[in-house]
C-alpha cells in the first residue's frame, strides 16, 4: 500500500498500525495539504450486519466536531473495502502513559478522565455507543484528551479470532459483564469501560487482571475488584464510590450517563484535596511489566501467554493432543511439582494456532480453559456459569446456551446441544485440586463428569500438584471410578535438547547469544524451566550492566541464587523429612543407607537428584541451599510456615 494514492486523493506515506479489523496508515491528504489516517477496514473478520451498522455509525461521528473525539474527515471505498479517513493525533495513549511510570498524579488523572467522559457522552448524544474503550484507544496530546478507533463492534464472536495475548491487556480487560453474556449492549458498557480505565490510572493495575485471558472474562463477569483504597490509599471517598459504582455488575446499579460521571470528577477537582492524594498514592507497575530492559526475554516468571516465548515439551504436546484427537476423546492429568510449567503447557495446548495445527478437526473442538489457581471457595453454581459464558465465546453464536440453566442440567442441556451440531468439548482445568479438595463439589459432581465423557465427546485436560485421587476433600470421591478415565503424564525438567533451545534461541533473537555459556547455566540451574529461565535473565543481565561479553558467573551466581532461594525454601517446605534427610547427605557426600534408597529412587524419578556415577543434587545453587538447611533451621522454619 505504501506509494499508493487512493481515490486520487489520498498518498499513502507510512504504517501507523495494524489489527484484527483493520490497518492504519499515514496519508497525505492532496487537495489540503495536510496529513490524515487512513484506516482501511479488514471485512474478512466482520460480518455484513455488524459492517453496515458500523457504517451508520460512522457517518453519524462525522458530522461530529468534538475537542475529545477523533474527527472524521471522510468514508470511502477501494478495491471493494471501506475505508475511514481521520485526523492524524499527535500524543501517548494512555497505555503508553501507564507503561513509563511515574503514573500521572491524582489530579492530571481527574482532569483527563474529564473529557473522556465529555467525549465519550458527546457520541451517546448521537445514540453511538463505543463497546472498545480501553486505555489503548485515548490519547493525550499536551492538554486536549481524545477518544479514538470508535465502533468496529468487538464483540465477543469477533474477538476470540484475534490475538488472545493482545486481548489480555486491552479489549478483554474492559468490556462489561453483559457484553460477555450476550446480553443487550447500551451506554451501561461504556460506562464500566470507564470505570475499568479509571481504576488503572488511579491503582496503576486493571481491576481483572489474571494470567490467561479466560480468567480475565471469568474475572469480570464474576469477581468484585480489588478495593480500589487498598491500592491507592487517600483517595477522596467521592472518587472511590464513583469507581465502586461504574464497575458495577448490573448496568442499572451503574451511573446513568458519561455527563453524570463528568460532573462528579469535576466536583472532585473543585471540592476534595488531589495533593495529598498524590503523596499516599502507590506507584505500582502492572502485572507483567517492568522496569528491568525490554531486551530481556527471559523475565517472565508467570504462566506463559505467548506462543512464541513456549520452549520444550513438544513430545507432551504431541501425546495430549493424540488422545484430543482420538474417539472418543481421552482425558488426561499433567501432574508435576511446583513451577515445573503445567499451567503454561495446559495453556500452550489452549492457543487456537496449536488447535490448527495438531487436531485433526479444529472447527468440531470446542476449548474452554478455566484457571482455577486463586478459588477457594468456588460454588457449583459459579463454576457452571463460568463454563457456560465461555463455551459461549468458544462457539462464536454457532450453538446458543443463552437458556441453560446454571446446574448440571444445565451443562448436559450444552453438551447435547453441542453433541448434535457435531462438535466435541475439551475442558482444561488448571490446578483441578481446587475442585477435588472442595466441599461444596460432591460425589454427584464428579459421576455426573464421568457420565459425560463416557456418553459424549468429553474430555478434561487438568494440572494439579499431585495425583487426583490424593487431593480429594473425602474417601468416596477418591475411591470414585471418576478418575479412571484419565491417564496421567507427569511432567518433569526438560530434556537436554529442550534446555539448550532454551539457552540459545530467545537470547541469539536479542543479541546476546548464550550458548556458549550453556554449561554454567545448566550447572547453576539444572534441567528445570523455571530455574533456567532465571538463570538466562540474570546472565543477561549481568552482561548488558558490565557491557562485557563474559559474564561473571560469581556475580550471576549470586543475583540467581538470591532469587532462587524464595522458591527453593518453598519446595524444601514441601518435602518430608527422609527426602530432606537424603537431600542432606546427598550434599554432604555422605553414604545413602538402605532404609532411603527408595527415597533416592522416587528423587532421582523427579529429577531433583541425578544418580549418574554417584548422587548429586540437580543445581551447585540448590546444593549450597541444602547445606545452609541444619535439622534445627528445618524444624524451626516449619513451625513458622505452618504458623503464618
Amino acid at each position: 500500500m505504501l506509494g499508493t494514492t487512493i481515490d486520487d486523493e489520498y498518498e499513502i506515506k507510512s504504517l501507523l498500525g495494524r489489527g484484527a479489523f483493520g490497518t492504519v496508515y499515514q496519508a497525505r491528504q492532496l487537495s489540503l495539504h495536510r496529513d490524515v489516517a487512513l484506516k482501511m477496514l479488514n471485512t474478512e473478520v466482520t460480518g455484513d450486519k455488524d459492517l453496515e451498522r458500523f457504517l451508520g455509525e460512522a457517518r453519524l461521528l462525522a458530522a461530529l466536531n468534538h475537542p475529545n473525539v477523533v474527527q472524521i474527515h471522510w468514508l470511502g471505498k477501494y478495491e471493494a473495502k471501506p475505508y475511514l479517513v481521520m485526523e492524524l493525533l499527535v500524543g501517548r495513549t494512555l497505555k503508553q502513559i501507564l507503561e513509563t511510570p511515574p503514573l500521572p498524579s491524582v489530579r492530571r488523572t481527574v482532569e483527563i478522565m474529564v473529557q473522556v467522559a465529555r467525549g465519550l457522552h458527546s457520541i451517546h448524544a448521537l445514540g453511538v455507543i463505543h463497546r472498545d474503550l480501553s486505555t489503548k484507544n485515548i490519547i493525550v496530546g499536551g492538554d486536549i484528551v481524545k477518544v479514538f478507533d470508535l465502533g468496529l463492534a468487538k464483540d465477543l464472536r469477533q474477538m476470540s479470532y484475534g490475538n488472545q495475548e493482545q486481548y489480555v491487556v486491552g479489549t478483554v480487560g474492559y468490556i462489561a459483564p453483559e457484553q460477555i453474556e450476550s446480553r443487550k449492549v447500551s451506554v451501561a458498557a461504556d460506562v464500566f469501560a470507564f470505570g475499568v480505565v479509571l481504576y488503572e490510572m488511579l491503582g496503576g493495575v486493571n481491576p481483572f487482571h489474571a494470567e490467561h485471558y479466560m480468567s480475565v472474562l471469568y474475572n469480570v463477569v464474576h469477581r468484585d475488584p480489588e478495593p480500589l483504597e487498598n491500592r491507592s490509599p487517600g483517595l477522596p471517598p467521592q472518587l472511590l464510590r464513583l469507581v465502586h459504582q461504574c464497575l458495577q455488575k448490573d448496568p442499572e446499579q451503574r451511573p446513568r450517563d458519561l455527563q453524570s460521571v463528568e460532573k462528579i470528577l469535576n466536583e472532585v477537582l473543585i471540592t476534595a484535596d488531589l495533593d495529598t492524594s498524590k503523596l499516599d498514592r502507590l506507584e505500582t507497575l502492572p502485572p507483567g511489566r517492568s522496569s528491568r530492559t525490554s531486551r530481556n526475554p527471559y523475565l517472565n516468571r508467570v504462566m506463559i501467554r505467548k506462543r512464541s516465548d513456549f520452549f520444550g515439551r513438544g513430545q507432551e504436546v504431541k501425546r495430549i493432543y493424540a488422545r484430543l484427537n482420538a474417539t472418543p476423546p481421552g482425558s488426561v492429568s499433567v501432574v508435576g511439582d511446583r513451577k515445573i510449567g503445567k499451567s503454561s503447557l495446559l495453556n500452550y495446548v489452549y492457543m487456537r494456532p496449536n488447535r490448527q495445527e495438531f487436531l485433526d478437526e479444529p472447527e468440531h473442538m470446542i476449548m474452554v480453559f478455566m484457571d482455577l489457581q486463586q478459588e477457594k471457595d468456588l460454588t457449583m453454581e459459579r463454576f457452571v456459569g463460568a463454563l457456560l459464558s465461555m463455551a459461549s465465546l468458544e462457539l462464536h453464536g454457532r450453538v446458543d446456551l443463552s437458556d441453560c440453566r446454571h446446574d448440571l442440567d444445565g451443562i448436559r442441556a450444552m453438551v447435547e446441544r453441542l453433541d448434535a451440531a457435531g462438535m466435541r468439548l475439551a475442558i482444561l482445568l488448571d490446578e483441578f485440586e481446587r475442585i477435588t479438595g472442595n466441599a461444596n463439589f460432591g460425589l454427584e459432581f464428579f459421576s455426573f463428569l464421568r457420565f459425560l465423557a463416557n456418553h459424549y465427546n468429553v474430555a478434561y485436560l487438568t494440572s494439579s500438584a499431585r495425583d487426583l485421587q490424593a487431593l480429594c476433600h473425602n474417601k468416596q470421591i477418591s475411591d470414585s471410578p471418576f478418575f479412571n478415565i484419565f491417564s496421567t503424564m507427569r511432567l518433569s525438567v526438560f530434556r537436554p535438547e529442550e534446555a539448550l533451545e532454551l539457552i540459545r534461541v530467545p537470547s541469539q533473537n536479542v543479541g546476546r547469544p548464550l550458548a556458549p555459556f550453556a554449561e554454567p547455566i545448566l550447572g547453576m540451574a539444572g534441567l528445570f524451566p523455571f530455574f533456567l529461565q532465571m538463570a538466562c535473565c540474570h546472565t543477561l543481565e549481568s552482561m548488558e550492566e558490565h557491557g562485557t561479553e563474559a559474564p561473571d558467573f560469581s556475580d550471576i551466581g549470586r543475583r540467581f541464587s538470591q532469587e532462587a532461594r524464595f522458591h527453593y525454601r518453598h519446595m524444601w517446605e514441601g518435602f518430608d523429612d527422609d527426602e530432606r534427610s537424603l537431600f542432606r547427605r546427598v550434599a554432604g557426600k555422605k553414604s545413602i543407607p538402605d532404609a532411603l534408597k527408595h527415597v533416592l529412587e522416587e528423587l532421582s524419578n523427579r529429577h531433583y537428584i541425578s544418580t549418574e556415577n554417584e548422587p548429586r543434587l540437580f543445581a551447585s545453587t540448590f546444593e549450597e541451599f541444602v547445606k545452609s538447611e541444619s535439622p534445627e533451621k528445618k524444624g524451626f522454619l516449619a513451625r513458622w510456615f505452618r504458623s503464618g
